[in-house]
């Protein structure tokens, strides 16, 4: 091609010769800028990335860090125990003579704090996730309120036990824990709009299955919930968030299943506590098999070939003979944290470090929540320790 020859032809030849010329011109930019945008859009979406991923890896979590776990379980008492938190990073305005309670509060409070933090940090891309996740944590506390109040707890004591997040503010909190009865709580928040769904669920639920069914959808509709928000996300973060909030419902799942199988419920029973939409591998048919499964064992081998097979089978004759989920639930956290990390590797130029923080920072919480509670009820240092999950392979 002799570029002389063509800029002489196109300053020498006719009108409409310049004209077509013209429109080849355009339309070979238009196709260049077609092509290009796509790959303007991702280094885009990785910039936005850099600095919010390279904080919280500066963070880290350290109290699901074999070093972590070791420090907490040695403490010798919750002053000692939150002086350590504190070297971790994790400081905690731990004040003397505080009871089991207030401790568990404490903690909450704290976690929900960090969570605040980070959504008002991360990039526009992934603001609406974070959101729905901390509403999982708010529907939580409202859920523990109403039950309260379901209990004939007085209001003050109610009161005293939730926790502020998002829109559940203080004030929120002490209209509905004073409310006389469940219904006049859920219309209350309702009015304020803590919670949107709340008296539609309450009078689809509530009113026709008692309370027990209606705080099991109440979470279920904010689960729900997150997976839509991770579904209507943009498409350069669409996998990752799909992925997490998809194995968070399946492992909640699970938890529900197994408590169910250990207390003999059947199907009918189990099914209305389920979360029926979102979960990533176990769903419709194998979701309503669990159900219906006659017992552990049986649950377990539907399971085996998923990825969490592994981390429940180990403990399966451990349960049925104690009767008590709690080694399944860790294996259970354990596997979350894994996610978190396999998450964070795979899409280290996106949101995944920013995915694996947050779960794994509900884990630390779960963790000093056990160590409090081990040293409040004078459990040895051991027995601690080995309720704690860890992240196997450094930070």
């Amino acid at each position: 091609m002799d570029i002389d020859l063509i800029f002489s032809e196109l300053f020498t030849g006719e009108g409409s010769g310049l004209i077509l010329i013209a429109f080849a011109i355009a339309f070979f930019i238009a196709i260049f800028v077609s092509v290009s945008a796509g790959w303007f859009r991702i280094i885009l979406s990785i910039a936005s990335f850099a600095y919010p991923s390279a904080r919280v890896r500066a963070m880290g979590n350290p109290l699901v860090t074999a070093d972590g776990a070791d420090t907490l379980s040695d403490a010798s008492d919750l002053l000692d125990l939150f002086e350590r938190a504190g070297r971790f990073g994790h400081i905690i305005e731990y004040r003397e003579g505080m009871g089991p309670d207030d401790t568990e509060r404490l903690i909450r409070q704290y976690h929900y704090t960090l969570l605040g933090n980070l959504a008002v940090s991360v990039p526009d891309a992934i603001h609406s996730l974070i959101f729905g996740y901390i509403q999982v944590y708010l529907a939580e506390e409202v859920a523990a309120v109403l039950r309260g109040i379901n209990g004939g707890l007085p209001g003050d004591l109610i009161e005293k036990r939730a926790v502020p997040i998002g829109a559940f503010s203080e004030s929120e909190i002490r209209k509905a824990a004073h409310s006389g009865s469940v219904e006049e709580a859920v219309q209350r928040l309702d009015r304020s709009g803590v919670i949107t769904r709340i008296r539609d669920i309450w009078k689809a639920v509530g009113e026709q299955e008692g309370y027990a069914a209606f705080e099991a959808a109440l979470l279920s509709d904010a689960y729900g919930s997150l997976m839509m928000t991770a579904r209507g996300i943009e498409e350069s973060q669409y996998e990752p968030a799909v992925l997490m909030a998809g194995r968070m419902i399946d492992c909640q799942n699970l938890r529900i299943l197994i408590r169910g199988r250990l207390y003999g419920a059947d199907a009918a029973a189990i099914e209305p506590f389920l979360i029926q939409r979102g979960g990533f591998e176990i769903t419709d048919e194998l979701l309503l098999n669990l159900a219906r499964s006659a017992d552990l064992v049986e649950l377990v081998s539907l399971i085996r070939e998923t990825m969490y097979g592994p981390y429940i089978e180990p403990f399966i004759e451990q349960v049925r003979k104690s009767r008590d989920p709690g080694a399944i639930e860790l294996g259970l956290s354990q596997c979350l944290l894994d996610i978190g990390r396999m998450v964070s590797s795979q899409y280290h130029l996106g949101s995944g470090p920013i995915l694996r923080y947050l779960v794994a920072l509900g884990i630390e919480c779960e963790n000093l929540r056990g160590a409090a509670a081990g040293i409040l009820y004078h459990v040895p240092a051991g027995t601690i320790r080995g309720q704690m999950v860890v992240e196997v392979g450094g930070r």
